[in-house]
């Protein structure tokens, strides 16, 4: 399975709000997980974005599917999905890469 991140910023006045928006995740996390994804972590964020959602996923259509859930959640947010890799794998490849 490939890791992925979700970047969360609530970003329109009528967002319902962090703690409504915090409620609603938990029920939408186990949804999300019956789809086969491995949800890692979820985190507050001090900075551009207000969170974060770590999870593995078998593909990126099943990765998909965590975005459009937030989404649905509230449609006072915006998010961004990023491909990530551990830093220990990320190491290995930088060793391999020749410049």
């Amino acid at each position: 399975m490939a890791m992925y991140m979700t970047m969360v910023r609530f970003v329109h006045q009528e967002a319902r709000g962090i703690t409504n928006f915090c409620k609603e995740w938990q029920n939408s996390a186990k949804r999300i997980e019956d789809l086969g994804i491995k949800l890692v972590g979820s985190y507050g964020i001090l900075g551009p974005y207000d969170m974060a959602f770590v999870f593995d996923a078998p593909d990126q259509e099943k990765a998909a599917s965590v975005p459009l859930a937030i989404s649905y959640l509230d449609p006072g947010i915006q998010t961004e999905t990023w491909s990530v890799i551990p830093m220990e794998e990320f190491a290995e490849l930088s060793g391999k890469v020749e410049c």
